[in-house]
């Protein structure tokens, strides 16, 4: 029995890694040149592959051989393919090796990475591995992993080309090409004065176009002045908003007296925008935001962070529920009374929390795409009030011709019920839409204000308009 139990316990865990498996071609090819020791053949191979496919592969080798294969690697592919490694992998590694190999591929990494990077490791490791960088790397790295997480200058990188705005489009294209092996990017070079203030920004395209005609031309009479720019302190999701917006590649960031400081590419970009995506997708399915576990991937998690992440809103929802309860309690008399009112309850709070989860959701897009503002409130509410009231008169005379015709009540009762189908409807489309605006309004995260807690919220309320709805109909109409 427990042979069987090992064995399938082992078949389990060998077709769950194959399943994970990104690479199941290549890995058994690699793994077979590792044993041959074909090194040179290796590196070779992996060398012309994206570093953030090598990252793939080596997490599908697994620890041992995936470190193994790590270490073959020439300095700057290791620091490259360390950009696109799990965090935990990275941190790993990092606090793995020699602080002088960590320090020189720390030198190598792309300035924004390696930012992030220094933050998730042991402090005193930090210090022992920057002591073995320049003066410039370390002030750098020191500099950029301070910046308050969630603002600009926390996803910024500071490895930008720049000019004067007295070269010549002769030396701006001599110049360009030596900076680009250790910039992140020279499609825009960025033209500050002495003081680093921010003049305007020239296109590598440009400059070509201006050696060709006009080789003794200045960068300042060529250079573009209207530039879209972020602050030091701006939320990242604006400044994503921004290069998403204008079709940047690009955007600088300055600081208070205008001085540019550094660059957000459109990559970075994209991770803030799948970080915050994958935080707003949590939050509205009620799961606590942890920064250091928001972007591991599902099966990294370990259980016992997974349960901490939900069971303080499992319980909120919990106490929340209760709303529901004692509003049963209080019109247990009209169940007593009536007792088919009981048969539709599912019925028509279900409907109220698919229509207030419909309107969160709706509300939420909106927000995060700029399209609508806390000011907007009123219009919001006219909005979804006309919405709730149609879709409420639409299911109204469905549910109406539902308990009449197919559970076969009788004309009032139906009414009953299509009277409070329009009344939850209403109500739903009113408190899905105006609950996050105000979040918003008092600084919240809206995506805070989850489905579970607007369906608990109209669940309780729903059944005070169903309730007296039907001692307004039933009770009352009988009595007189």
């Amino acid at each position: 029995m427990m042979a069987a139990q090992r064995s399938a316990g082992w078949s389990l865990s060998k077709v769950e890694g194959w399943v994970r498996m990104r690479h199941p071609l290549l890995v058994p090819e690699i793994r077979e040149l590792l044993r041959g020791g074909d090194h040179g053949a290796l590196v070779e191979f992996l060398d012309e592959q994206h570093p953030a496919r090598v990252a793939e592969i080596l997490e599908d080798l697994g620890e041992d051989q995936g470190h193994a294969v790590f270490s073959m690697l020439p300095a700057r592919s290791r620091a490259k393919v360390l950009s696109y490694q799990p965090a935990d992998d990275q941190r790993r590694i990092v606090e793995g090796i020699d602080p002088g190999e960590a320090a020189e591929l720390l030198r190598l990494m792309p300035h924004d990475d390696r930012a992030d990077l220094v933050n998730r490791l042991d402090k005193e490791r930090v210090e022992t591995i920057l002591r073995r960088l320049a003066h410039a790397e370390r002030e750098d790295i020191r500099r950029l992993s301070s910046y308050e997480p969630g603002t600009a200058g926390a996803v910024m990188t500071t490895d930008y080309a720049s000019l004067p705005p007295n070269a010549t489009a002769r030396e701006a294209i001599e110049r360009l090409p030596r900076e680009a092996p250790d910039r992140e990017t020279i499609e825009h070079a960025y033209v500050v004065d002495a003081d680093h203030r921010l003049l305007g920004q020239v296109s590598f395209t440009r400059l070509v176009q201006a050696f060709l005609s006009r080789p003794d031309a200045r960068v300042e009479t060529i250079m573009r002045k209207d530039l879209i720019t972020a602050r030091l302190d701006e939320d990242q999701e604006s400044v994503a908003d921004k290069v998403a917006r204008y079709d940047l590649t690009a955007i600088p960031v300055i600081d208070a007296n205008d001085r540019l400081v550094g660059i957000v590419t459109h990559d970075d970009v994209q991770d803030i925008i799948r970080r915050e995506q994958g935080e707003d997708i949590l939050a509205f399915g009620g799961v606590t935001a942890d920064p250091g576990a928001d972007d591991a991937p599902y099966w990294q998690g370990t259980i016992r962070s997974v349960v901490r992440r939900r069971v303080n809103w499992l319980l909120m929802l919990f106490v929340a529920e209760s709303l529901t309860g004692t509003v049963l309690r209080r019109f247990l008399w009209v169940e007593k009374q009536l007792p088919t009112l009981g048969l539709f309850v599912p019925l028509l709070i279900g409907t109220g929390g698919n229509a207030g989860s419909q309107t969160v959701g709706t509300i939420l897009r909106a927000l995060a795409l700029g399209e609508v503002k806390p000011r907007d409130a009123w219009k919001v509410l006219l909005r979804e009030g006309m919405t709730g009231l149609l879709l409420g008169a639409l299911l109204g005379g469905i549910g109406f011709m539902y308990a009449w015709l197919y559970r076969g009540q009788s004309p009032m009762f139906s009414l009953v019920i299509g009277l409070t189908l329009l009344g939850v409807c209403l109500w739903a489309n009113i408190v899905g839409g105006l609950v996050p605006l105000l979040a918003r309004a008092c600084g919240i995260d809206p995506a805070i204000v989850s489905a579970p807690l607007i369906t608990t919220l109209v669940d309780a309320t729903g059944l005070i308009i169903y309730y007296s709805i039907a001692i307004a109909l039933l009770l009352r109409m009988s009595t007189s």
